[in-house]
C-alpha cells in the first residue's frame, strides 16, 4: 500500500484561528471604545457657555418664589444659532430660548432662573444702599409663552411633514441590527460546531482517501 510521506497522522488545529479571531475582535472593540471616548470629549467641549442655574419653587402668588441651591450646567448654540441646547441631561433634545447678548456676561457665563424647566435670564443689579454698593441677581421678565407657542408650532409642522420612514426609522434600524447580530451569532455557532466536531471527522476521511490513493485493487480479487 502506497502512502504519501508525511500524511500518516493528520490533525488540524483550529485553536490558532480562534485566537486570531479573538485578537482582531479585541482590537475592533478597543478601537470603537477609543472612538467613543473621543466623541464624548468632543461633545462635552462643544458646550462653551457656562450656566449657573437657580431653580425656583412655589406657586408664584404675588410673584414670590423660593430659590433652591444653584446648579451648574453648560449650553451651546444649535439650529443655526436659533436655540440653545443644555449639556445636562446628557444627549437631550430640548431646544431652549437663547438669551440676549446683554445677559451673556464676560467669560461666556450666564445666570439662569429655572421655573418648570423653563429658563429666564438673570440680570445683575448693582445698587447703592446704606453707603455700600450691593449687587444682586434678579430674574428678567421673559416671553416664555411666545417661545413655547413657537416651539409647539415648529413641532407640529415637523410632525406633519414626517414620512413613515422618518417616524419609524429608529425602530426599523434597531430591528435590522438585532437580526444582523442573530445571523452573525448563528454563523459563528455553525462554524464552531462544524470545525470542532465534523471538521476533524472530515479531515480523517480526507487523510484516508489520500492514503488509499495509490492502492490499485487487483482484478483477481
Amino acid at each position: 500500500m502506497a502512502l504519501i510521506p508525511g500524511m500518516e497522522n493528520i490533525s488540524i488545529n483550529f485553536a490558532g484561528y480562534i485566537s486570531q479571531i479573538m485578537y482582531y475582535t479585541g482590537i475592533i472593540l478597543a478601537s470603537g471604545f477609543s472612538l467613543g471616548i473621543l466623541y464624548f470629549i468632543y461633545y462635552i467641549s462643544s458646550f462653551r457657555i457656562k450656566a449657573t442655574i437657580f431653580p425656583l419653587y412655589g406657586s408664584g402668588k404675588d410673584g414670590i418664589f423660593s430659590v433652591g441651591l444653584p446648579k451648574g450646567n453648560k449650553v451651546k448654540w444649535v439650529n443655526k444659532k436659533t436655540a440653545w441646547r443644555s449639556l445636562f441631561p446628557l444627549f437631550n433634545r430640548i431646544d431652549r430660548e437663547p438669551f440676549d447678548n446683554e445677559y451673556i456676561y464676560p467669560g461666556r457665563r450666564i445666570y439662569v432662573f429655572s421655573l418648570n424647566d423653563e429658563w429666564s435670564p438673570g440680570r445683575i443689579n448693582i445698587n447703592l444702599t446704606e453707603n455700600q454698593i450691593r449687587a444682586e441677581i434678579n430674574p428678567v421678565p421673559h416671553y416664555i409663552r411666545n417661545w413655547q407657542a413657537l416651539t409647539h408650532k415648529k413641532i407640529q409642522q415637523e410632525f406633519s411633514q414626517q414620512t413613515f420612514w422618518e417616524q419609524n426609522k429608529m425602530f426599523i434600524m434597531t430591528v435590522i441590527c438585532v437580526l444582523i447580530c442573530c445571523v452573525l451569532c448563528g454563523i459563528t455557532v455553525y462554524f464552531t460546531y462544524k470545525f470542532a466536531t465534523g471538521g476533524f471527522e472530515t479531515s480523517s476521511y480526507l487523510a484516508n482517501a489520500i492514503n488509499n490513493f495509490g492502492n490499485i485493487p487487483s482484478k483477481g480479487g
